[in-house]
């Protein structure tokens, strides 16, 4: 007995699957994100260490960052792995996470490198929250099902960690002062920090590690601040809080000029992070 043909319907879902995954593989600005994306959740070890000894003295949160933290960061960042993978097997993943996580050194986005636990708490609402909007765009442009998915998992997420260390910062500024200059300047480090050295960190093995040379064109990092900071603001769908936390991207994406990135050196505040 013969195989039933492909009724017109399906052959049409297979066609129009074809055409929005090969959006997604010749996207450069896709690529470059979700690359950079997964080192960064992969490296979250590191960052558990570093926040255990910052908050020893609550057993119960280091707990949290070892039991539900570093698991569900540790999965996105497999899942995150697998898309990549799937979508550019031409880019090696492992040689150039390994490059990323040699070279990496995490550590507090503040000024000095180290503040009191609210402040450090305060820091951590910064970055997530950040996270979140990022997946939140990525979410809302995205036309293939499976990265739209796995992006409004991430920024779901994420939103649910900056809960978490808001909770974390208005319970320990309860033993200890945190005044207004302090807590601003912390934010403002915190994303000064986070756009110039943890991203570029993970974006410096991109242009390398492929097999046959990349099949995306190769964007310097100022090139893609520009064109992230112009997807946020067009997808993000951002409030007061958000446009001043991605403040220090889009201030240096309208004026940074296209820098080659290997010239580039290696290495009281009421917010709302929203799902997408």
């Amino acid at each position: 007995m013969q195989a039933n043909a492909a009724t017109p319907t399906q052959n049409r879902d297979s066609s129009e699957q074809a055409r929005m995954r090969a959006l997604v593989r010749f996207n450069p600005l896709t690529f470059h994100s979700l690359a950079a994306a997964s080192f960064l959740e992969t490296a979250v070890p590191a960052q558990v260490n570093r926040l255990a000894r910052v908050f020893g003295a609550y057993p119960d949160v280091r707990l949290w960052l070892e039991e539900t933290w570093w698991p569900q960061r540790a999965e996105l960042g497999r899942a995150l792995r697998c898309y990549v993978e799937a979508t550019w097997p031409e880019f090696d993943w492992n040689a150039a996470c390994q490059e990323f996580c040699d070279a990496y050194d995490p550590r507090s986005g503040l000024d000095g490198g180290r503040g009191s636990a609210a402040l450090e708490a305060l820091a951590l609402c910064v970055t997530t929250a950040q996270a979140a909007v990022f997946y939140r765009a990525l979410a809302t442009c995205a036309d293939e099902p499976g990265l739209r998915a796995l992006a409004r998992r991430a920024a779901t997420e994420h939103a649910a960690y900056f809960d978490y260390f808001r909770a974390l910062f208005e319970r320990c500024k309860r033993l200890g002062r945190v005044g207004v200059i302090a807590a601003w300047r912390a934010v403002t480090s915190t994303c000064r920090s986070v756009r110039d050295l943890d991203v570029p960190a993970a974006f410096q093995p991109l242009e390398r590690n492929w097999s046959g040379g990349a099949i995306v064109p190769v964007l310097t990092y100022s090139e893609y601040q520009k064109k992230m900071a112009h997807l946020v603001q067009r997808h993000a769908a951002l409030g007061p809080v958000q446009r001043l936390l991605f403040r220090p991207w889009l201030k240096r994406a309208a004026s940074a000029p296209a820098t080659p990135l290997s010239s580039r050196p290696r290495n009281g505040l009421r917010m709302v992070a929203q799902p997408a």
